[in-house]
């Protein structure tokens, strides 16, 4: 019942104003700072992570189960962020999302999902709908690439209330092979988030003073042989407003906290899903083409 009198308000509070609920607010320069710090503390451990073997982020005590999916090809995805790390910064307006997953490629090899992956124009197919361009500059000077890349991301709040955001990403690419295994590494460098939340259109915030809903980005991936197929790991370490700090109303209606918890939850979790689930179906597009 509640549940159901909130959204009563908030489809009240929606017609009176005809927005979403999006509500700007803006990034303490230090928080951006703490994130930086949690980026450099996680680096340092990945390469020792992927090398400890498939799952090692995996608790114990889901361990098998997380195997089984592994095994019958189905994706694996958790969210490591530190607890710790998020219960300090709250209060400051922000929080810290770090996800990771893995998947079984069948039947490619290491050389095969390289060039799936660095196929930069065919990504807004391969990841659609949450990338819609993806430029890259520098191809042919390895081991880097400057890219300038449109994601968007949508759900609905209480099956009401579409919600849509939209950014574009400028940042570096850099790639690395060796050891049998692949890498490649995202960093953005400035992210512009749309007003609308409409991809395509230009009516992009003020860096850092927007919606909060993706101040910095890093994602990360990694691959290896596993027998005649493929493991594949992506990771993302983003930076977002905090639920606890959220206030904003429409209208006359407060927003529920829920509206931006649900954004925080779906986005990098889908990102993860849409990126594995994307390359595999590209491996299988492919691997039919050549039979």
């Amino acid at each position: 019942m509640r549940a159901m009198l909130a959204a009563a308000a908030l489809l009240i509070g929606f017609a009176e104003s005809g927005r979403t609920a999006r509500c700007t607010t803006s990034l303490d320069p230090q928080m951006l700072r703490e994130y930086q710090d949690y980026v450099f503390a996680a680096e340092q451990g990945m390469d020792r992570r992927f090398g400890a073997g498939n799952l090692s982020w995996v608790p114990a005590s889901s361990r098998k189960e997380a195997n089984a999916k592994l095994a019958s090809c189905k994706q694996v995805r958790r969210n490591i962020s530190d607890a710790s790390v998020n219960e300090r910064i709250a209060a400051r307006n922000a929080t810290v999302l770090h996800w990771v997953g893995a998947i079984r490629i069948p039947g490619v090899s290491l050389a095969e999902l390289q060039a799936v992956l660095e196929d930069f124009e065919r990504y807004d197919r391969m990841y659609r709908p949450m990338i819609t361009e993806f430029r890259a500059k520098g191809v042919e000077e390895a081991p880097g690439f400057d890219v300038i890349l449109g994601l968007q991301s949508s759900f609905r709040f209480a099956s009401l209330f579409p919600q849509h955001y939209a950014f574009r990403v400028h940042g570096n690419l850099e790639r690395a092979r060796g050891n049998g295994a692949l890498s490649l590494h995202l960093r953005a460098r400035e992210i512009r988030e749309s007003d609308s939340g409409v991809a395509g259109r230009n009516d992009f915030l003020e860096t850092y003073h927007d919606h909060g809903i993706m101040w910095a980005l890093n994602a990360y991936w990694r691959a290896r042989p596993m027998g005649t197929d493929v493991y594949l790991e992506f990771e993302t370490i983003t930076l977002a407003r905090s639920v606890q700090a959220f206030s904003c109303r429409l209208g006359i209606v407060p927003v529920p906290k829920s509206v931006v918890a649900e954004a925080m939850d779906s986005i990098p979790a889908d990102s993860v899903t849409v990126i594995l689930e994307g390359t595999r179906a590209e491996c299988a597009r492919r691997a039919s083409v050549r039979r």
